[in-house]
């Protein structure tokens, strides 16, 4: 299948190093929080970029929603927090997200509806909760 959007990343470092896009549009330093025997430091972390992308499609989602429902005019803010997690079954570490959104002006029975038709709609959340398919490639130079 043709993608309708795609994007490479790069980085060299891992948690200590530096990622950018190819076209170098995009481009920070990385670091170890401190919570995992990182620095203090003001650097970002891929849990924090991981939060930032999810809230922004699951907000973009949520357009949709609120434009067919012919309610696109509701403020809203979207909150996204991702948790790095120790995996028990290997030994090795797993993310878990929440999404948490504040709605202005609209009762409790709305907010619910709209999270929830939004979650079945962000590529995000079909990610979390059916998986992604994942090519890999090593290739030695």
């Amino acid at each position: 299948m043709k993608p309708l959007y795609e994007v490479k990343m790069i980085n060299t470092g891992g948690r200590e190093g530096e990622v950018h896009s190819e076209d170098k549009s995009f481009s920070m330093n990385v670091k170890q929080p401190k919570q995992m025997s990182g620095e203090d430091t003001k650097e970002t972390n891929p849990e924090q970029l991981f939060a930032a992308a999810y809230s922004a499609c699951f907000n973009s989602a949520l357009d949709g929603v609120l434009k067919k429902d012919k309610a696109g005019d509701v403020q809203r803010v979207v909150m996204a927090t991702a948790r790095l997690l120790k995996d028990e079954s290997d030994g090795g570490f797993k993310l878990s997200a929440e999404i948490e959104v504040e709605f202005e002006g609209i009762d409790q029975d709305k907010a619910e509806e709209y999270v929830e038709k939004a979650h079945q709609l962000c590529p995000y959340s079909k990610m979390a909760h059916n998986g992604i398919d994942v090519e890999i490639k090593g290739t030695a130079k």
